[in-house]
């Protein structure tokens, strides 16, 4: 029953946050954004040539299960608890996965963003636009960005102040 409980309190205080954050884009269809007292984004690279010279994905992520756990904990959630609740969908190949939140880097580090907790949140899946619709756009801005379509600096900012509205923006167009 406690854990029911603690389960429960720690979804509602998560909600709030949500709520709050989702508010702004009214008939939009709401996106979950970071709490920017939490995740105030922080930027480890303002090079151009390193971001888009770097092969993301092969390099190492400097994001320990400590920082995960710290994170979810800041948000008042945990792995399959509330909006990181676990769902089973298959996959294009017919693999079934279960998902629930991914620990996000809002600037992302293919844009210079930092391995820091302050550039951290959880980001479910399950929602769209959610953590699939921000990693198409984090490919985009990435993209402009070495092209000189947009400043590093233009695109760290924009995905930082409101990563929804720069998604809707280039899927729109």
């Amino acid at each position: 029953m406690l854990k029911l409980l603690l389960t429960f309190f720690a979804f509602a205080a998560f909600a709030g946050i949500a709520q709050t954050q989702q508010a702004q884009y009214g008939q939009n269809g709401p996106a979950l954004l970071p709490d920017t007292r939490i995740t105030t984004g922080h930027v480890a690279i303002i090079d151009k040539q390193t971001v888009c010279t770097t092969k993301w994905g092969a390099d190492a992520r400097h994001v320990t299960k400590k920082m995960k756990n710290d994170v979810y904990r800041q948000y008042g959630t945990a792995p399959g608890v509330g909006i990181c609740a676990f769902k089973a969908r298959t996959t294009k190949t017919g693999k079934t996965v279960t998902e629930g939140c991914e620990v996000d880097h809002l600037i992302s580090r293919e844009l210079g963003g930092a391995d820091a907790e302050d550039n951290l949140w959880p980001q479910p899946y399950t929602q769209h636009p959610g953590a699939h619709e921000k990693d198409w756009l984090e490919n985009e801005l990435h993209k402009e960005v070495c092209a000189n379509k947009i400043t590093l600096e233009d695109a760290q900012n924009e995905i930082k102040k409101d990563w929804y509205g720069a998604y809707l923006m280039r899927k729109n167009h």
